[in-house]
């Protein structure tokens, strides 16, 4: 009985090990997953502040080819809406 209460301590100790190890492992890659994300989300953000500055300064620079431009997406719009 000796040998077989040795044997579940071991097999314990051992299993308490490895769930441990599986445990640093998932948050590891959990770890390494938020911070891709979060390198793609800077990445986006800084694309996003890009087109607009871009956007701005083109209204800036023809202020009613923008506002045609404008009324003429509106009219097309409310046309397909009107439509259905």
């Amino acid at each position: 009985m000796t040998n077989f209460s040795a044997v579940r301590g071991n097999f314990q100790d051992t299993a308490a090990q490895a769930a441990q190890s599986a445990g640093d492992v998932v948050r590891d890659k959990a770890t390494q997953a938020g911070d891709v994300l979060k390198q793609g989300a800077d990445r986006v953000e800084a694309e996003a502040d890009a087109a607009m500055k871009k956007v701005r300064e083109r209204v800036s620079a023809s202020p009613m080819t923008a506002l045609a431009a404008t009324l003429a997406i509106g009219a097309i719009a409310g046309y397909l809406v009107g439509r259905r």
